[in-house]
């Protein structure tokens, strides 16, 4: 039989004293992710490291023990984000998992978890969905009426398309309501469209994970945005979302919707066929089942020597990465 898993999440010592003082004390009382502060999800190394932990704690904890620091444990999986990867933690200790998030590549870590599928297979890289948004306030009519299209997000992210210029005013001669939410990203009660547009195309785009759209999901609403390559990475069909490319495009298929009640209720069963994978209690299955194997392929085993100078040639060759 295999013994208790022993996750560490690993960070910078004045960056949990800042941030996760009460860390402890939430791992004890085994706290629902879902009802989690915003430090936990607002920032990579809060959300995929410490997150993460609490999340498995809650769903796993007879079986997983959990424990947090500044250095690797020698017996544990250790759990880190990109930007804490580096001699000062001492990744040659125990086995290190390492989150990409939307950074260059990693060297030298044991697993590396990326947010888009298109890694799967690739040596050590595993693909796992970044969790969705904790606290979401689903939807509650369930008929497929058009009344409310619904922007979250950042307002240094939405192009100003959306919110000048005619966009609106041809929404509310339709009767439908544009709701801009730039700080609250969780109440989709009164939402039956939600629309995502960036400003910027950069080759960063493609490192982000598919969050507004697995969002949209769990809030019970139904997509318009532009094909960008995380969620076209994970689409299925055009039941995922309209493709939308500006503003008049997006208008036209809000009124698709609007007019087709049929597609409306079809898209809104495709979101919760996709959330057996992308809830909150998929993306910790997926992360328990990672651990398990990780552990049982003995990688902590290796001898320390062996490790460091593994370490030190990923170290190495890193600023050679940069640009990826």
């Amino acid at each position: 039989m295999m013994s208790k898993l022993k996750l560490h999440a690993v960070s910078r010592a004045d960056f949990i004293a800042k941030n996760y003082a009460d860390f402890q004390t939430l791992l004890d009382n085994r706290v629902n992710p879902d009802s989690i502060p915003e430090r936990f999800y607002c920032g990579g190394r809060g959300g995929w490291t410490f997150q993460t932990t609490l999340a498995l704690k809650h769903y796993y904890g007879d079986d997983i023990e959990c424990s947090f620091g500044s250095e690797c444990r020698a017996d544990a999986i250790n759990l880190m984000h990109n930007d804490d990867f580096g001699s000062r933690v001492k990744p040659w200790r125990g086995v290190t998992v390492v989150a990409r998030a939307d950074r260059p590549p990693v060297i030298g870590a044991d697993v590396v978890v990326d947010q888009n599928p298109e890694v799967d297979g690739h040596s050590n890289r595993i693909f796992v969905p970044y969790w969705p948004q904790p606290g979401v306030k689903p939807r509650e009519r369930t008929d497929e009426t058009v009344k409310t299209v619904a922007f979250f997000g950042r307002v240094d992210s939405f192009p100003e398309a959306y919110r000048e210029g005619d966009f609106k005013q041809r929404l509310a001669e339709q009767g439908i309501e544009l709701r801009i939410s730039f700080d609250n990203w969780t109440n989709y009660q009164d939402v039956d469209v939600c629309i995502s547009f960036r400003k910027s195309h950069d080759h960063k785009l493609a490192r982000k994970p598919a969050s507004k759209l697995i969002n949209n999901w769990l809030g019970k609403t139904v997509m318009v945005c532009d094909d960008e390559p995380s969620y076209r990475a994970i689409r299925e069909s055009e039941l995922d979302y309209l493709i939308a490319k500006n503003p008049d495009e997006a208008f036209e298929a809000i009124m698709r919707l609007k007019n087709s009640p049929e597609l409306y209720r079809q898209m809104r069963e495709q979101g919760d066929k996709r959330l057996q994978v992308y809830s909150r209690e998929a993306v910790a299955a997926r992360w328990y089942a990672l651990f398990q194997d990780t552990w049982r392929k003995g990688l902590h085993t290796r001898p320390t020597l062996v490790r460091a100078l593994r370490f030190g040639f990923g170290k190495a060759i890193r600023p050679l990465t940069k640009k990826f």
